[in-house]
Parts: C-alpha cells; structure tokens; sequence
C-alpha cells in the first residue's frame, strides 16, 4: 500500500509540472488573444446574442461593450485591434464615433461606416499587474424599428490582442494552476490504475501537451471553463479507478497490465475530448438542440419529428434524452450533460475493443492497439464536433450490444443475460433510425454466420442473438416507432406521387426536380444528379477518409493474418457480419437514390453505415497492428510510422473543434 501511495503522489507531482510546463510553453509560442462573435462570449458585457449575415457573423454592441481579460500578463505591452461597422440601415442615420478604452484610458477614436473597419489600439505595459479590461463606446446608438427597440451600436466582427514585443508570454495563473491541478488528479489516477513509472508518465506528457493546446486556445485561459477541468478530470478519473476495482471484485482476480493500460488510454482519451467539447470557443452546432429535446424528455414529451435534409419529416430517437434523463439533477448544463453522457458511453463502449479481442483470441497487444486507433479514427470527431449526438451515442450503443454478444456468447441464454441485452439493443434501436436499421441487420446477419458454423457454442449464441433481435425491434417498435402511423402514410404517399409522376416534356427529370425545389420553402438544397460511377467513387473516398489510410492499412494486414490463421471463432465471424452489413447497406444507398431530392440523405445515411462499421475497422487494424510489432525492426518502424500518421489525423480532427 505504501508503495502504492509513494507511486502515485511522484506520479502525480510530475503530473502537475507536465500540465504546468505543457501550457506555458504553448501559451508562449502562440499568446495572441482572440474573441469571434460566433464563439462563447461570457467575458464580455454589453452585447447583443450573435447574428449571421451569410458567411459574415457578428455581434450588435449596446452604447458600452466591454472585453474582461483577467490574468493577462501586463509585462509587455499589447497591441489590439477591433473590427466593426456602423451597419446603418438609412443614410439619414447617423454614423457613430467609436471609441475603445483600456482600464479605462482611451486608446483610440474612429468615425464608424457601413464597410468594415479595424482599429488598433496600444495597451501599455503595467509591471506587476496583470488583466485588461478594453471598453466599446459607442456615440450615438440607434433604435432599428418599433418592433426592435434594442439600442444598437455598431456590429462588431472581431476583437484580438496580441504582444507587442517579442518574449516570454506566462499565461494567466489560474489556468496555469488549475492545469496543473487536472494533470496530478490525471496523474494519481494512472498510478492507482497500475500503470508504471515510466508508462505513467509518458501517457502523462501526451495528454498535458494535447490540454495546454485546449486551454490556450482563445479565450480559453481567461474563461471559467480552466476552473471545469479539475471536477472533469477527477469524476472521471474516479470512474476508471472503480471500474478497474469492480471489474477485480467480480472476477475474483488482478487485471492484466495490458487491461489496465487499456482503461488508462480511455481516461485519456475521454478526458482530452471533454476539455475540447467544453471550451468556450466550442461551438454549438445542434448540441443546443439536443438539450431542448431532453428538456421535453424531461417535460414528459417523448414523441416528436425532425426534418431530414430533403425537408422530409421523420421521427427522431429518443434513446439518448431517456438514458440522460437521470443524470439531469447534477447540472442544468443540459448541453454539458448530453456530450459528457455521448463521450462517456463511448470510452467504455471501446473499452469493449479489448475485451473481445483479447477475450476472444488471447491477443491483448491488439486490443490495447484497437482501443488507440479507434480514438484516433477521424469520423468520430466529425460526428461529435458537429454535435450528432443522438448518432454518436446510437454507435456507441450498438458497439456494446456487439461487444457483450461476443464477450459471453456462450452463456447469452442465461435468463439475466439474455434480458440485459433484450435491453442493450433495445437502447440502440430507439437511439437512432440508422442504428435500428444497421443494428438489426448486423445481430440477425451474426446470428446467421454463427449458426452456419455449426458447434454447440456458436448455435446457442445465435439462437441468443436472433431472440435478442426480435425482441428489442418488437419492444422498439411498441414502445417507439409505432406511434408515427401519420408520418409513415404521408411519406408513403409521397413516395407513390413520385414514382407516378408524368416526366416532364423533353425528358429533362432533374430540370424538374430542381424547379419544384426552388419553389418549396427550404428544399432547395443545390443538389445535382450524380451518375451511378460518381456515387460509387464518392462512397468509397468517403470510407477512406473517414477511416484514415494508416487505419485501412493495417486492417488489411489484420484481414491477411485471419485468412492466414484460418480463425473462426465469434469475433471473426463478427468481423465478416460487420463487412456484409457495410456492404449491403452502402450498395443499396448508392444505387437507391434516383430522386435528386432524397440523394442527400442516402449520402448521409453512407456516413452513419460508415461510424457503425469503424470498430470492425479498429479491431483488424489492432490485429495488424500487434502482428507489425511482432514482426522485426522493420515492421516496427513502418507501424511507427502509421501511428503517428494516425495520431496526426486524430490530433488535426479534434483540434479542428476550436478552430
């Protein structure tokens, strides 16, 4: 025990220097300060809710709007520039006069126009102080209408600072400390997991250099977002440390060190995620919507409908507002609440990779490499950045209903078991529309593959997997589906009227299409026909892209070595039922979608067929992986070489979240 303790408080103690030095050393090398209109804007006072003018976003000033920058270091002196424009809508209105304090000196004066104008101010240096506070006047302000009685300044498009001189730049001390903080809490937690010395500490060094970019991005270090990564880092710290201890109790028995080092990268990963999601220079993207549609969850509403991209009216899943549900009492952070729920069910839901690998086939190197390059595979971070959450926690879901399938299949009869995973994929199939038709398709077809193979073990699986099946789609269609008897009439009429309808002279279906279109509010899309070799080419670019090459690549050597080893066991069989699913279902998206209209959603289903295919693609490249790392000096520095191309992908797909 004492071992233990000595173990985690040095690794904690260098976990506080990494996060220290992590953040002083990226502060510095880029310290230049920026506020978009379109980002988090709780430092600033007297400003209007942001406004889009096509590509142009911007913010109305009251007659006084002020930028708080506390802790900014006043060593040096700044330079500033503000961005704006008087936006007055008749000549007869009068243009204002614009002034910008620092702490209340004025720096600069402009006359406003209707073209953008930036003016640059001088913050002078303050040795010993530390924190700005810059100030918008503007004189006069105008009323737009009765019907809008704000009291309107100017537009303002943008405000940055950036050091005057070059030098060191220390960041603001309490991001610094609570930096610190986050990375000792992390630090203890890879000690008490097991992790040693040296293995701690570089996993260490990795997520302190990914942080100090997240928190040094923006406003980031000036927010009371710093402040949030110490509960973050130790609820989730706490979390990895009782799973490992419950996981021992049950088991009666140590984990593998490969076990632990695999929970130790899913804290990692999860906690890095977070820290990005929460930003204030995150932006929204529908994570705003899926905190309305829990508060109508939590209001009693659970039945309602979204417009697809072809306007087309469709019910949207409920799955994840429902299991969110409990949860809500801890914050009224509904936004917060919703992607730690999303990112949490996905890090244990990868946990999975390794059990079913290592379960399975004994292989636990290429469990802890599946784990690595499914967080690092881009589409995921697309999914979440866009804030597709309902379709992000549905992948998670069905990568768990696969996950205890091939875990315990052969006790799956067990009355318990088969009811927790009646339930599991019940989950999944009311947490999205792609996962209950891609869920559905994928247990049925496993349970085909299994009973084919023929022995006892695999027949009892599947007979597990079709019941399993059945039930969850009968309850989800009861409980769920089946309420939206409306909706399915109009689209099938919709689709009738379609089919039936006259062409139109000169043959020209896609001229048509376009002009109906146009005419109806909201679906004119600027979609085009693509031939049938564009959708193919198209399809299969996405996959590679989606996927990353260094992924692809080694899946193909994890393919070779199956065909080699000639394994049949369920996690191969699973891994042919995952490639006949993604298959089936990319071929008829690609050849369905004759109507221009309905092109669009095809594509967009493509890329839910594709997230749900991803674990299949981390578990071969684990496979390939771990193979490479057997394999010779050589082998070993081209998977070297394919990892940091992969973390390189992963790293530029998350940090494309602050960008």
């Amino acid at each position: 025990m004492i071992r233990v303790i000595v173990h985690a408080v040095g690794l904690s103690l260098f976990g506080a220097l990494a996060g220290a030095v992590g953040l002083i050393l990226v502060s510095s090398a880029d310290p230049v300060v920026v506020f978009e209109m379109d980002r988090d804007l709780s430092l600033a006072k007297g400003l209007y809710p942001a406004e889009r003018s096509g590509d142009f976003t911007f913010a109305w000033t009251t007659e006084r709007a002020s930028f708080n920058l506390t802790g900014i270091s006043r060593r040096q002196p700044w330079t500033c520039s503000v961005r704006f424009r008087g936006a007055r809508p008749d000549p007869a209105v009068p243009q204002p006069d614009v002034l910008v304090t620092a702490d209340g000196r004025l720096e600069a004066r402009v006359h406003a126009s209707n073209e953008l104008r930036e003016v640059e101010l001088s913050v002078p240096a303050r040795p010993g102080h530390n924190g700005v506070t810059l100030t918008v006047w503007t004189q006069p302000t105008f009323v737009p209408s009765a019907s809008d009685p704000r009291a309107l300044g100017v537009q303002l498009d943008r405000l940055s600072c950036r050091p005057a001189t070059s030098g060191f730049v220390s960041p603001p001390a309490r991001a610094l400390g609570y930096s610190a903080l986050s990375l000792a809490i992390l630090a203890a937690g890879f000690a008490l997991l097991g992790l040693s010395p040296w293995l701690g500490a570089g996993l260490n060094v990795v997520v302190a250099a990914g942080l100090a970019c997240t928190v040094a991005a923006g406003t980031g270090p000036f927010s009371p977002f710093v402040g949030g990564l110490v509960p973050v880092a130790a609820w989730s710290t706490l979390a990895a440390v009782a799973l490992v201890a419950g996981a021992r109790r049950i088991t009666r028995r140590h984990l593998s060190a490969e076990a632990r080092l695999a929970v130790a990268a899913s804290l990692a990963f999860l906690y890095l995620k977070l820290a990005a999601l929460l930003h204030p220079d995150k932006a929204i993207v529908d994570a705003l919507f899926h905190a309305h549609r829990l508060e109508w969850v939590l209001a009693g509403r659970f039945y309602f409908t979204q417009l697809s991209t072809s306007a087309t009216p469709f019910p949207y899943a409920v799955g994840l507002y429902v299991f969110a549900a409990p949860w809500s009492w801890l914050t009224r952070d509904h936004v917060a609440l919703l992607r730690v729920v999303v990112c949490a069910s996905e890090a244990l839901a990868g946990l999975l990779l390794y059990v079913m690998v290592s379960r399975t086939g004994g292989n636990r190197l290429a469990g802890i490499f599946a784990i690595v390059l499914y967080g690092l595979l881009p589409l995921p971070f697309t999914i979440l950045g866009n804030a597709n959450l309902t379709n992000a926690f549905g992948a998670a879901v069905s990568l768990a209903t696969v996950g205890v399938i091939v875990v315990w299949g052969d006790r799956l009869m067990r009355p318990l078991l088969l009811a927790g995973l009646v339930l599991l994929s019940l989950l999944g199939f009311v947490s999205h529309i792609s996962t209950f038709v891609l869920l559905s398709t994928l247990m049925l077809t496993m349970a085909g593959l299994f009973g084919a193979r023929g022995d006892s073990a695999l027949r009892g699986a599947a007979s597990a997997t079709v019941l399993a099946a059945l039930l969850g789609m009968v309850l989800a269609v009861g409980l769920y589906w089946g309420h939206f008897g409306d909706v399915y009439r109009q689209q099938l009429s919709r689709a009738r009227e379609a089919v039936i309808a006259p062409a139109p002279p000169g043959g020209d279906l896609a001229r048509s299409l376009e002009a109906r279109d146009a005419a109806a509010p909201g679906l004119a899309l600027g979609r085009r026909t693509l031939t049938l070799r564009e959708r193919v080419t198209d399809a299969v670019g996405q996959a590679v892209d989606r996927a990353g090459w260094p992924a692809l690549a080694l899946a193909l050597i994890g393919v070779w070595r199956l065909r080699q080893t000639g394994v049949r066991d369920r996690l191969a069989l699973t891994l042919i039922a995952w490639g006949l699913t993604c298959l089936g279902w990319m071929t008829l998206a690609v050849l369905g979608p004759g109507n221009m209209r309905y092109q669009q959603d095809a594509w967009e289903f493509i890329s839910r067929v594709h997230a749900a295919t991803l674990p299949a693609i981390a578990i071969l490249a684990g496979l390939g992986a771990a193979w490479c790392w057997r394999g010779g000096v050589l082998l070993r520095f081209g998977l070297g070489g394919a990892l940091v191309w992969a973390l390189t992908a992963g790293a530029d797909a998350w940090g494309a979240w602050l960008r």
